[in-house]
């Protein structure tokens, strides 16, 4: 039961979480690797932040004219569809086109760019560079890569002339590199000419080197959308939240309210395409109705000239009056079916298929408002068509809405047609009547009438053409702006880019995540023992110390009356193992580790040295025989040994025991030659005699092993000793090696006592103080209590519930 307890707690420490507070304490003990680290990112940041050519906002509200106000086509509602209303979100999408934008930077001359250039930084220069490009005979949309210009001011008016270009691969081609004598100066580029020259009258100073930069006005009105945003002020208003980024604050000011100005011309050009439509149709008109006109007139001057027709009778003049008004009604059914048939020939010209119908004023007011409806659709595709393909879904969607609007005007126009024709069949009805009436009216009083008639249904269409046309022309000279600043472009003066408090927050952040990225890897991927505290959340096996790190050069610490915190530690461990070996007869201790270099010869060799100081006899004998150590730490020729005991060389134990040299209570077994055949030797029989004769003659018998965790020497000594004590050495000893000494005590491949010793524990670093002082631990020896006092009042608030 018990060693299900010890499997379970074992099991539970080998797969706790990651050691958050190990973590912090190594990050503590480094502190000046993260202060160096945040310095350095932080001097970084700040040089990068003064070599960034520094943004600013402009930021303008734009107002624009929203139709859904406009009443829907009552037809179009009534066949259960809806009529295509103006969609303010499309406006931003035209208002960041590249036309739009490129119209700008031609107008603007945005193309052209000019910035003084130094180590540091680059100042970009807006209408007041001393230098220009002056062009000739150039393609500006031709121009396929940028023609980068540097002139660097010489002594005496001179300057050296840098002029490169790219090829479409990237190629890097040298137009010019010289010294010139001054300015103007011709550059061939583009297939044309490009002029420098001074910018004003007088001959400017150069102190800097002056950066000109010649582009397509494309790819610039590219680069200025990705810092161009439009964006509604809120979700139902129709005014537009204008922000472009900038170096320079008057560039952006200029840029904006152009773009809104050629906005306005553009949505002012698409709508009078309509009116310059009608205008045509009702200048064509009037000059055919007008010759009409005069024809009929002609023809009423000569009748009545001919037959001296001077009054005509109350009685005729009554009738006439009568046809004269069912006259007047035909004119206007013959008029409005002359506008259907014109609406239905415009519509059959496939020229006209997205143009607008001209308005005419038809009398129908369904139908009016659907050729208006009509129209207003073909605006917005147009506009639409500016910034975009016919291949867009919105694109795509206007298109069919306009075919539909299209096939329910030609139903209309069948329909009114109808119409028309039945009324002019009642009124001929009501006209022939009144001819009857008149039939005793003289013929060449009816003949008159016919004239007259005629006379006065071009008339009327004349003057209808005249009123038109001046609507038009009224129309024309009232079109309102879609678009309208409301609050000018404006700076708050404070660069958005580069963010400095940012960045330096986001330098800083990073000098600390560095740092301690480094020590988190290096946890993950080396997982070694710390201290004493790690040691006892990976094994149940009692410990008996923590041994701190020796003297440079110095292998055996325990020396007779000295008070050093090394020697006090060993002095520890004796009295622990007192308390373990309760009998006389228990005194073979085997001291082993996981690997080499982890200091068990050193364990041993003063672990011997603190018994022997006791007074008691102590053999210390080298069992490691692949790899002995012990020869040369106690100087003692390593010629014979265990080796050459167990092989039955020499088989006076005695004589092969030698004094140590370093205490006269403590002995030494040399380890022997290397043999062939280990682990034979240490299975036969006379390695048991050889302990049973250590036993008799000593008080303590320590035996220095082979590492458990590359030969398996040491598993075949257990047979003959009481106590194993195992070293793990601090930051080097990995932490599977003790889970791997865990699963060994479980299996009973160690089936005597077994117990850890910790070594080389750097009780000096910081690290090992704040985890063990800051739990109100204090360490071994009169320095190191006394440094845990010091250090108890404030690490002890921030660690106490830590481990």
């Amino acid at each position: 039961m018990e060693e299900d307890k010890q499997k379970n707690t074992e099991e539970k420490n080998s797969e706790e979480s990651f050691d958050v507070t190990g973590f912090l304490l190594e990050c503590l003990a480094h502190w000046k690797w993260f202060v160096a680290c945040v310095v350095v990112l932080a001097a970084v940041a700040l040089f990068y932040c003064f070599r960034q050519t520094p943004l600013y906002e402009v930021t303008s509200a734009v107002y624009i004219q929203d139709n859904k106000s406009d009443n829907g086509n009552v037809l179009l509602e009534s066949l259960g569809l809806s009529p295509y209303k103006n969609n303010i979100d499309n406006e931003i999408e035209v208002f960041r086109s590249k036309n739009q934008i490129t119209a700008v930077v031609e107008a603007l001359g945005l193309y052209k760019s000019y910035a003084w250039k130094s180590f540091m930084r680059t100042t970009p220069l807006y209408g007041n560079s001393p230098v220009e490009f002056a062009l000739d005979s150039i393609d500006l949309r031709a121009i396929q890569s940028p023609l980068q210009v540097e002139l660097k001011p010489l002594h005496g008016g001179k300057f050296h002339l840098e002029a490169k270009t790219h090829t479409l691969d990237g190629d890097k081609v040298m137009l010019c590199d010289q010294v010139i004598d001054g300015l103007p100066y011709e550059l061939p580029f583009a297939g044309g000419t490009v002029q420098l020259r001074y910018t004003g009258d007088t001959i400017p100073v150069l102190e800097k080197t002056l950066s000109m930069t010649l582009s397509n006005p494309r790819s610039v009105s590219k680069a200025i959308t990705l810092n161009l945003t439009v964006a509604f002020a809120s979700k139902d208003a129709t005014i537009l939240t204008v922000i472009y980024r900038t170096p320079v604050v008057q560039e952006g000011k200029d840029f904006v309210s152009t773009l809104v100005d050629f906005y306005n011309i553009d949505a002012a050009n698409l709508k009078n395409m309509g009116n310059e439509k009608t205008q045509e149709f009702i200048d064509s008109r009037l000059s055919s109705i007008s010759e009409e006109l005069a024809v009929v007139e002609a023809q009423v001057e000569a009748y009545r000239s001919h037959n001296n027709l001077i009054d005509i009778s109350t009685e005729a003049q009554l009738y006439l009056e009568q046809t004269g008004y069912a006259d007047g009604q035909l004119a206007e059914l013959e008029l409005q079916k002359s506008l259907v048939d014109y609406v239905e020939e415009f519509l059959a010209v496939p020229e006209n298929e997205y143009m607008p119908i001209p308005v005419l004023g038809i009398d129908n007011e369904d139908f009016a408002a659907l050729i208006n409806e009509y129209n207003k659709s073909l605006q917005q595709r147009e506009r639409l068509l500016l910034s975009s393909s016919e291949s867009n879904p919105v694109v795509a969607e206007l298109t069919r809405s306009v075919k539909t609007q299209r096939a329910l005007l030609l139903k209309g126009i069948e329909s009114i047609r109808k119409g028309v024709e039945i009324k002019k069949r009642d009124i001929s009805k009501q006209d022939r009547r009144l001819e009857d009436k008149i039939k005793n009216v003289p013929v060449y009083e009816r003949e008159l009438s016919d004239i007259i008639r005629q006379q006065r249904i071009k008339e009327n269409l004349y003057i209808f053409l005249l009123e038109k046309r001046e609507e038009n022309s009224l129309a024309k000279s009232m079109v309102v702006p879609v678009a309208r600043i409301i609050d000018d472009p404006d700076s708050t003066n404070e660069p958005v880019s580069p963010k400095k408090v940012l960045i330096l927050c986001a330098a800083v952040l990073l000098g600390l995540l560095i740092p301690g990225f480094v020590i988190y890897l290096r946890m993950v991927f080396y997982p070694v023992l710390k201290d004493k505290k790690t040691l006892e959340r990976l094994t149940s096996i009692p410990i008996l110390a923590e041994i701190s790190r020796k003297p440079e050069g110095k292998f055996f610490v325990v020396e007779k009356k000295s008070v050093e915190p090394i020697a006090e530690l060993f002095r520890l461990v004796r009295n622990n193992l007192q308390f373990v070996l309760t009998s006389s007869d228990k005194k073979v201790l085997a001291v082993t580790s996981s690997v080499m270099h982890e200091g068990k010869t050193f364990i041993a060799s003063n672990m011997a040295l603190s018994f022997a100081l006791t007074g008691k006899r102590v053999l210390l004998m080298g069992v490691d025989i692949r790899r002995p150590r012990l020869s040369e730490k106690f100087h003692i020729p390593n010629r014979e040994g265990v080796t050459t005991y167990l092989s039955g060389v020499n088989t006076d134990l005695a004589s092969l025991i030698h004094p140590s040299g370093v205490d006269p209570n403590l002995d030494v077994l040399m380890a022997g030659p290397i043999p062939p055949n280990p682990n034979e030797l240490l299975m036969s029989k006379r390695f048991d005699q050889m302990i049973d004769y250590a036993r008799a003659h000593y008080d303590y018998v320590i035996l220095d092993t082979a590492p458990l965790g590359m030969v398996s020497d040491t598993f075949l000594l257990t047979r003959a000793v009481d106590i194993v004590v195992y070293v793990a050495r601090a930051n080097y000893t990995n932490k599977a090696a003790i889970e791997m000494l865990n699963g060994w005590i479980r299996s009973k491949r160690i089936a005597v006592p077994t117990y850890l010793i910790l070594n080389d524990v750097n009780m000096k670093s910081k690290a090992y103080s704040y985890r063990q002082y800051g739990g109100g631990r204090y360490g071994y020896g009169y320095g190191y209590a006394n440094q845990s006092r010091e250090m108890l009042p404030w690490y002890k608030r921030l660690f106490k519930k830590k481990d």
